[in-house]
């Protein structure tokens, strides 16, 4: 698999320079303090270590979907309960280890929820992760960058429930991430109605209280959400049989828990060993016909590796028609998928035929490690011949599924263009349609002094010594919440410019914000470009992007933050308000 953060292998998104300040400025992922004489560490567990995973032994078992929870077709209600809690150790494994960690249900990954638009979800989150001196009163107001860590554990335990991508309300008990649900118990009932227009695709829910979001997404908080109709009800997409891959880096120590911030640190997870999964599997078996078409609709739940899934054969792409939820109104064809933090992609995939002879045969999808220089290539576009190149160069890593294809042939089709076409959800923002104040928007980390509201000064650390100087996660050299409040008006559009700020010393990072979705350019799989709607999208400092947005519908306050969640816990985070 990718690591796209690590430069020990070579990859882009932390510098060397985050590893050194670590340990000069320890608020950059503070740990406990250790002391030999007294503290004995704890044991490591049957199957916990930092070890290669057999996935003979442990995966490549039948495919299985989470649970799936309906809206009622006569009410056009979803009536949904979670109940945050801990995995049991007895009956929860992962590769032979017990663990114990934060879920919904005691489940490795949450309930589907399947919708239509206009339908409404009914949703009932009762908190009973154990109280544990947790501080639930305005963990936003904390700033977490400047927290010790077993000031910032504290609010590990504290929850709440975000609709990723869905366009509905910030405000009162739907789609409100600055709702805070206490431990030990307390219940929170949330009323979520999707919107009659509301685009058909893959969207996605999760965790989202500053400062213990990282921790409970990395233990498997999360689930899907697909809003059904729109291109699904093509004859080709209708009769393909539907996976859902919710595909999690569940970051378990040496004893199976993810019990701190510290935890999730640039090399931690590349360092662990550890499998990526889907719906809590390892490499699951997929049965397919030779020829059969599937509908594959992928979310990466992790917190911050890119995910980079490449093709089973040069044959057989991963054909993709939606992205974010969003359809795309065409086939593109993928040799290499890239999927980072928050993102989301559907893909027809068409199993190849049997040669004469065979009676079945056996291919992967696996993710592949692509090199930093290569990654901006596939954004900027180039020519096809050097693409194509570049890609023979890429070797696979860990397997994401395994695919046995055997049985009668069925020859499916794909849909063409022109029947896609139609489905693209927004019509596109025209230049005279920007009425509202464009908006500048720069990530960035480095060293620091941050006090209250004003913005953050670059400094230098001293060698030794206690200092205001550390390294800190900035929206626009604020760090959250001590940030001022962006105000955009309703009902118009506008032109933002996204980047990384030339001293960040980690030059990637995954853009995301809520409510509102936005149009943007990219290569296609041909080099040329193309245009899609996204929530989430890779900002590169020697590459900025500028996007369009319409504000339609909603009013009230949200944010926007790098998806990579353990650097948004740690106050790469703004709010946004839209204002009639």
């Amino acid at each position: 698999m990718r690591i796209s953060r690590i430069l020990a292998v070579g990859v882009s998104l932390c510098l060397a320079a985050v590893l050194a300040h670590a340990a000069s400025n320890p608020k950059l992922h503070q740990a406990k303090p250790v002391h030999a004489a007294s503290v004995t560490p704890p044991p490591v567990l049957p199957n916990c270590a930092y070890q290669n995973i057999n996935i003979a032994k442990y995966g490549q078992q039948p495919f299985v979907d989470a649970p799936v929870i309906r809206a009622d077709d006569t009410t056009h209600k979803l009536t949904a309960a979670l109940d945050v809690r801990y995995s049991d150790r007895a009956t929860t494994t992962i590769a032979g280890c017990h663990v114990h960690l934060r879920t919904y249900n005691g489940a490795l990954v949450g309930p589907t929820l399947r919708v239509h638009p206009g339908d409404q979800m009914d949703i009932t989150l009762t908190n009973d992760l154990p109280e544990n001196g947790a501080v639930c009163t305005t963990p936003e107001e904390m700033a977490m960058g400047h927290m010790s860590e077993a000031e910032s554990e504290k609010v590990l335990s504290v929850t709440n429930l975000h609709t990723h991508g869905l366009h509905v309300s910030p405000s009162g008990i739907s789609d409100n991430i600055f709702i805070q649900i206490c431990p030990g118990g307390k219940t929170q009932h949330y009323v979520i109605d999707v919107p009659k227009d509301q685009p058909p695709g893959t969207y996605w829910y999760h965790a989202h209280v500053h400062g213990s979001t990282a921790v409970q997404v990395s233990s498997g908080m999360e689930g899907a959400i697909i809003v059904d109709g729109g291109q699904d009800m093509l004859p080709q997409i209708a009769k393909a049989k539907e996976r859902i891959f919710v595909l999690q880096q569940i970051a378990y120590n040496q004893q199976g828990e993810i019990e701190s911030l510290s935890q999730l640190t640039p090399s931690s997870w590349p360092d662990s060993k550890r499998y990526l999964t889907v719906n809590g599997q390892i490499a699951p078996v997929i049965t397919m016909h030779p020829g059969e078409v599937q509908l594959w609709r992928f979310v990466h739940g992790g917190v911050r590796e890119t995910i980079n899934l490449r093709a089973p054969t040069p044959a057989t792409p991963l054909n993709e028609i939606a992205t974010d939820g969003n359809a795309t109104g065409r086939v593109d064809a993928w040799q290499l998928l890239e999927l980072e933090p928050g993102y989301r992609s559907d893909v027809l995939f068409k199993a190849p035929m049997l040669t004469a002879g065979q009676t079945k045969t056996t291919i992967y999808l696996r993710t592949a490690v692509v090199q930093g220089a290569q990654r901006l290539q596939f954004r900027t576009g180039v020519p096809r011949a050097q693409l194509n190149a570049e890609l023979a160069k890429i070797q696979p890593s860990q397997v994401v599924a395994v695919i046995e294809i055997s049985g009668a042939p069925e020859d499916m089709q794909l849909p063409s263009d022109a029947e896609l076409a139609p489905f693209v959800p927004f019509k596109p923002i025209t230049a005279d349609e920007l009425n509202g104040a464009e908006q500048h928007m720069a990530f960035s980390i480095q060293n620091a002094v941050c006090k209250g509201d004003a913005p953050c000064t670059p400094c230098t650390p001293p060698a030794t010594g206690p200092s205001d100087c550390g390294i800190r996660f900035m929206v626009d050299m604020h760090q959250y919440p001590d940030s001022p409040t962006r105000l955009i008006k309703l009902n118009t559009a506008s032109k933002w410019d996204l980047s990384v700020a030339p001293a960040s010393v980690a030059p990637v990072h995954p853009f995301h914000i809520h409510v509102n979705p936005f149009w943007m350019e990219r290569a296609g799989p041909d080099g040329k470009p193309q245009m899609v709607w996204k929530d989430t999208l890779l900002i590169h400092q020697n590459a900025p992007v500028s996007v369009l947005s319409r504000y339609t519908d909603f009013d009230g306050a949200f944010v926007l933050h790098c998806h990579i969640l353990d650097h948004e816990d740690q106050g790469m985070m703004q709010k946004v308000e839209i204002v009639k």
